[in-house]
This record gives C-alpha cells, structure tokens and sequence, in this order.
C-alpha cells in the first residue's frame, strides 16, 4: 500500500511541474515554407512571417581535368573563412583525389568539404571538377581558397592557383535567409532561426516571397490531460489494493490482511474527504469542474472533454486550483501523503510494528520447537529405559525357564 501512495504522490507532484502548464503548440498555415516550434513559456501569440530568401551554402568547382588521378601542382592551399582558417601542403605527385582527400582530413578543417564530379566535358566525354563546398550556410561562412604555387605565380591559371577561388567557378553563392516577421525584415545565417520571438524557432523550407504565413503559438493541453491521466490511474490503483487489503469475502468468510486497519483506514477517508471536497480559493474549487468524478466506491475517472473545456475557457484558472502552492491540488494531497510516507513516518512506523509482532511469533515458535525437541528426547530416553527393562525381564524369564523354574508359578 506504502508503493501506491507513494506513486500517487508522485502523479501529483507531476500536476505542478512547471512545464505543464506552459508547454506550447505552434502551427503554421504553409508548412510547405515553414515549420516551427516553440519551447514551454513562449509568449502566446500569432505572426505573419515571409520568408524571401533560403540561407545557402557557398559551392566552387575547378576547371576540368582528364579524371580523378590527374595533377595539379604543388605547394600550398589555404581555406579562409570569416572565423576560420587552415592549409594543406600539396606535393607535386598529389592527383585530384589527393587533394581531396587532404582536405577533408585536414585536422583542423570545419568550413570545407572537397568532392569529384565527374560531369560532361561538353566534348562527348567526361571530365573530373574538385568540388569545394561550405559546411555551412550564410554569407559569413563563404570560403576563399588561395595557392602557394610553387610554380611561382599564385593566380595565373597553371599549376596549384588553378585551385584559387579566382580561377573557380561559383556553382552556388553563399547567402543569408531573409525573411519578415510582422513586417519587420530578419537575417539568419541559417536557415533554423532563433530568437526573433523568444523560445520560438523557425525552420525555412523554402523561399515565397510576397506569400505571408501565419504561425501561432497556442497552449498545449496534451501534458496537462497526461498529467492528471497519470493521477487518475495512480489513484485508481490505491483505491483498489486498499479494497483488496481491506475487503471481506461472505463466501469464504475470511477477511483482507488489512482488514480493520487503522493506517489503511486512514489514509483511505482522508483522501475521499479531500478529493471530494471543495479546495482552494479561486474560480474552480472542485475536481468535478475540471471533468474528475469519484464514485461509490472510490473509483476515479476523468472526462477529457470537460476538461479540454475548462482549460480553453480559463486556463489559469485550471492551474491555480492544481498546483497553488498554498491549497492546490497537487499541494494538498502531498500534504495529507507525507505523514505517512516520509522517513519514520505511519507507514514506517506499522511496518516497524507489524515486523516487531512477526519476530515474537518467531521467537516464541522458535522457543516451542525447542520445547517439543526437549520434550521429545526425554520421552526417547524414557522410551529407551522401559525397553532395557522389558528386555532384561525377558532374559530372566528365558533364563529361569531353561532351569526348571516355572517363571509364571
């Protein structure tokens, strides 16, 4: 019974965890462009956003070359970004995928990836282009890409510079998302912008210019139905292991283990005079106001729709008779648990005692085996005694009876 109260209590405890009651729904009326979310405390609210531009991310490719182990060049290749910087040596065996691949292995790059294409050479054939792709999106982390050629000269067309972003082909630019909310022009680097409404984010799909999109910040009702769900089903289940401990049977006329208890009465009356009754002080003071009945016997059930009802009409109003600090719900019914299950509380003390009874039933069953043990050994021994004289009378009459002597004369 302890285990059921305690889960109870911790259903209730549930009720008033802070994001309960503020965890939030956000829709959005073209997800096709947008999608967003929100984080429990957004600001209610709703938002006309057009998204104008997608945030992308710089790509550049090389001249074309014969295939992947062709040559370039030698000497050094330097990637450069607004935060960040790193080269590569490259020696003058290096092919095409080489250099590729000292990219990507490049211990300290996180702003470039290098690939091959192997594409058209606009001939019949097809020819090999090292790609360089930015790792992110937004105009900040474009990269420039500039040679050490040991050839000299470090921008011609010839040898390593044929790598230099001068002699690259732009394939895509790096940009930044701009987008309006409620009119106002934002830009992200990114294409999951944050922070424009605290708590929100929005996730860019693709760009629509002149196309507004509602998105609305709502109450989530969902964890607030889980939440008194969870309290109704663990109510449940200590309304029926108390019947079970404390029910009778006319059939076999034999009674719960619990049966007349005291502390399962208790805690039993307690709780039907607590959840029963009016609480609190606000606009809501019975559980029946929020979809929760309690029948005859003590069954509890929860009318989902009542309580959608009460929540779109008067949320605050739901929270408050739930988890006031001073009268709430939640409050009250871990008042009346606690002196029950805190350390050394009822429930301790009634195991303590039930234990204490079974140790003496021990003992004294202990203390009757050794009796009937004595008790048995001394009438063994008595047993014993009898038969040596039975035996030793029967030697004598054997013994007489072969002298002569009429033993039963």
């Amino acid at each position: 019974m302890k285990s059921a109260a305690s889960e109870l209590s911790s259903a209730a405890f549930d009720l008033r965890s802070l994001d309960t009651f503020r965890t939030r729904s956000v829709s959005s009326s073209n997800e096709d462009i947008l999608t967003a979310t929100a984080s429990p405390g957004t600001a209610l609210g709703k938002y006309q956003v057009e998204v104008g531009q997608l945030a992308t991310a710089q790509k550049q490719a090389s001249t074309g070359f014969a295939d992947s182990t062709a040559t370039v060049g030698s000497g050094q290749l330097t990637f450069d970004t607004s935060s960040s910087s790193f080269s590569v040596a490259v020696a003058a065996g290096d092919s095409l995928a080489d250099i590729r691949d000292k990219v990507n292995n490049a211990s300290t790059n996180d702003s470039v990836r290098a690939s091959i294409l192997n594409v058209d050479d606009g001939a019949g054939g097809t020819e090999a282009r090292l790609v360089f792709s930015a790792s992110e999106t937004g105009t900040a982390n474009a990269v420039t890409v500039t040679a050490t050629d040991d050839d000299g000269n470090n921008t011609d067309a010839a040898g390593l510079s044929q790598l230099a972003s001068a002699n690259l082909t732009e394939l895509t630019a790096a940009q930044d998302a701009q987008l309006t909310v409620d009119g106002m022009a934002v830009t992200s680097s990114t294409n999951v912008v944050e922070g424009v409404v605290e708590g929100m984010t929005l996730n860019l799909n693709q760009a629509e210019p002149g196309t507004q999109v509602e998105v609305a910040v709502e109450s989530d009702n969902a964890p607030v139905l889980e939440a008194l769900n969870n309290f109704v089903e663990k109510y449940n289940a200590l309304n029926s292991t108390y019947r079970g401990l404390t029910s009778y049977d006319a059939e076999t006329e034999q009674g719960g283990v619990l049966q007349g208890d005291a502390t399962a009465n208790g805690i039993n009356r307690g709780l039907r005079s607590l959840l029963g009754d009016n609480m609190g002080t606000g606009t809501i003071d019975n559980l029946s106001e929020i979809g929760i009945q309690i029948d005859s016997e003590g069954k509890m059930t929860l009318d989902e729709s009542v309580t959608e009802n009460a929540l779109n009409s008067d949320s605050q109003a739901v929270k408050d008779f739930l988890t006031d600090p001073a009268d709430g719900v939640s409050q009250q019914v871990d008042e009346l648990l606690k002196p029950y299950l805190s350390f050394d509380g009822i429930f301790d003390n009634r195991t303590d005692s039930l234990n204490r009874s079974i140790d003496r039933i021990d003992d004294q069953r202990a203390a009757l085996d050794r009796r009937m043990e004595n008790y048995q050994e001394s009438l063994t021994k008595q047993f014993t005694a009898m038969d040596k004289i039975v035996q030793n009378i029967q030697s004598s009459a054997s013994y007489l009876s072969r002298i002569g002597i009429d033993v039963g004369s």
